[in-house]
Formats: C-alpha cells, sequence, structure tokens
C-alpha cells in the first residue's frame, strides 16, 4: 500500500532537486551537481575557534548556495518541505557511528519571544522526527534560552561571546546528569551558541556534549 501510494505521488509530484528543480529518483534527494556544491562532512576543529567545553562537532555540508537557500527556506520563509531534504542528507552521509553511545539529543533552544514570531524552533523541526525514527532520546523542554540575545551573525567573535553569556539554563539538570548528550542546530558559525549550551550542560552534571549541525562556514 505504500509503494502504491508513493508511485501516485510520484506521478502527481514528479520527485525534484530541491535546489535546481532538476529530475530526481527519490523525494529529498538532491541532484550531484547541487550536492556537489555543498556537500562537505567534516569535524569542526573546535580548539581552533577556541570552543572548549564542546566535545566534538559534525557538519554535513558548507553553508552556501544550495544549503544556505534551504536552511534560510525552513528558517525565515516557513518552507518546512524543505525538511525532507535534509532528512535525505542525513540518512546518507552523516557517520552516526560518531555518536554511539548519545543517550540524549538536545536541541539548541530558542528564546519564547522568538519561538512567538517564528511558531517553530527551527532545529526541532529539522532533527526531531529524524532522531526519533533512528530511536534516540529526543529531549526537549530541558536546555531552555532564558534571556533574549541579538542575533550573532552581525556581530563580531567577542561581542557574540558577550551576547549570548548566561542566555542559557537547565531546568532539568536530571535528565543531562551523566550522560552523553548530542546537541543538534540548523547551522554552526562561530561555535558560541554550542560552546555556551555545551557549559550549562555539563554544568548541569552532563558527562559529554557532542554537537551536530547541517552546515557551517567553518573548519
Amino acid at each position: 500500500m505504500n509503494s502504491l501510494k508513493s508511485a501516485i505521488l510520484d506521478l502527481l509530484y514528479p520527485p525534484k532537486c530541491p535546489v535546481c528543480k532538476a529530475g530526481v529518483q527519490v523525494h529529498g534527494q538532491w541532484c550531484s551537481a547541487c550536492l556537489t556544491q555543498v556537500l562537505a562532512v567534516r569535524e569542526i576543529n573546535l580548539a581552533a575557534h577556541r570552543i572548549y567545553d564542546l566535545d566534538t562537532c559534525i557538519v554535513l555540508c558548507d553553508y552556501v548556495q544550495g544549503a544556505k537557500k534551504v536552511i534560510q527556506g525552513i528558517k525565515f520563509q516557513g518552507d518546512l518541505k524543505y525538511i525532507a531534504c535534509l532528512h535525505w542528507l542525513l540518512d546518507r552521509y552523516l557517520p552516526l557511528q560518531r555518536f554511539d553511545g548519545i543517550e540524549c539529543v538536545l536541541p539548541v533552544p530558542l528564546h519564547r519571544d522568538r519561538l512567538q514570531i517564528r511558531g517553530y524552533n527551527q532545529s526541532e523541526k529539522i532533527f526531531r522526527e529524524w532522531m526519533l525514527e533512528k530511536r534516540y532520546s529526543w529531549i526537549a523542554d530541558t536546555l531552555i534560552r532564558c534571556r533574549a540575545t541579538e542575533p550573532l551573525w552581525d556581530l563580531p567573535l567577542l561581542e557574540r561571546r558577550r551576547n549570548i553569556k548566561r542566555a542559557f539554563q537547565v531546568v532539568r539538570p536530571e535528565v543531562v546528569n551523566g550522560k552523553t548528550v548530542l546537541l543538534v542546530d540548523d547551522i554552526f558559525t562561530s561555535g558560541t551558541t554550542m560552546n555556551e549550551c555545551a557549559k550549562v550542560l555539563k554544568q548541569a552534571g552532563a558527562a559529554i556534549v557532542h554537537g551536530l549541525a547541517i552546515a557551517s562556514s567553518a573548519n
């Protein structure tokens, strides 16, 4: 029955690359040309960015071209149809063996004011369903953003660090105490946000905090 529904869907809405709209085999798939422009699976050199509380961070793509279009579409235009193409990337290119031992997954939270304006946390929209399908324990409302902050992308690095300091709080420390945690976000920019989250998670008792982001301009 599911295969019949898929066949009908493909007939009515032929699968297309999310970026250039070229024909592809399945919904969510990227064409080879657009994928080649963005795919860059790597572990961020955290020490080079003076990130010391986050233990590791994996990213899948460079934050350019199609990856930027897709993430900005989800984040600012409400184009949630793009989530399928990020799940396609996660299914094929995320080295899951790097996350053996993960005991819970948390999204980088939004402040309640921004959440009310946007209507959703884009990191939760991107990762929650996929993580649950992979049988990871998804934990919400444990790490919160307790203070509104300015957008970080326009700020110099030192200002970013000052701006994000004490912006997060763990309200249920027993959930992360002694645990190996995976922190997920859409973009890794300077790492200041993830690092501050990792800092408060460790202060609450988390043993190890790994990071995962879809895209980054950092190495």
